[in-house]
């Protein structure tokens, strides 16, 4: 019962851009926007252009009880389409591409790779992927486990975990591209009958080059 409801927790994840579906980083890190204070969201084409060129406003919406941005509908359908956004649980992630000064240049739509300039303020933080996977994720699933399953150490050549409970893995610890991972019995029922001692640390390798070898979740 547990299993299918962490599985039916995956499928609404991904519907709501919170389970990561991109095998490709596309920068060194992630601008996160703060929504708490209702900001003014501004995007420029440049950091060389006096006006923006898309703007809107975090307003709180009474009839959905939550953040919400006016006209969002027709937006995503132009050109909005960030790797992570769901207002509800405060979550405006965007992959950035580039930092220049007072400047953040982002990706907006991650199916065009439209982007934009965003100027420094105290809304954005920026966090490199390996502190993003590492803060932010709930839990990875490696995106290939026969190909990269969970090893003793950190290389190639490593030996296999004796057990391999993929579905049960939270990030630790990032060096180069190898994933420190640890078993978290609370996100997988296939940890519950094990002792204590039993619960064990391994490594996964995270990426090659630009590309995601895992996938990782926001939310349970």
């Amino acid at each position: 019962m547990k299993r299918n409801r962490i599985l039916t927790v995956f499928f609404i994840l991904t519907s709501m851009s919170l389970f990561a579906q991109n095998t490709e980083m596309k920068g060194d890190g992630i601008v996160l926007i703060d929504i708490a204070n209702f900001p003014l969201i501004e995007f420029y084409n440049s950091p060389d252009t006096a006006e923006p060129t898309e703007t809107f406003k975090i307003f709180m919406d009474e009839s959905i009880n939550s953040f919400n941005i006016e006209n969002l509908k027709q937006i995503r359908n132009d050109w909005f389409k960030p790797l992570h956004f769901n207002l509800e649980y405060f979550m405006f992630y965007l992959q950035c591409t580039e930092i220049e000064n007072d400047w953040y240049q982002v990706i907006v739509n991650e199916q065009t790779n439209l982007k934009y300039w965003m100027r420094k303020s105290t809304i954005l933080s920026y966090k490199s992927w390996e502190n993003f996977i590492c803060e932010k994720a709930i839990g990875i699933i490696p995106s290939n486990p026969e190909e990269n399953p969970i090893l003793k150490s950190p290389h190639l050549d490593s030996e296999k975990a004796e057990k391999q409970p993929i579905d049960c893995l939270m990030p630790v610890s990032i060096s180069n591209e190898w994933l420190t991972v640890k078993v978290e019995p609370a996100i997988c029922d296939q940890t519950n009958q094990m002792n204590e001692d039993e619960i064990f640390t391994g490594f996964i390798r995270w990426k090659k080059g630009n590309q995601l070898l895992i996938k990782y979740y926001l939310l349970l």
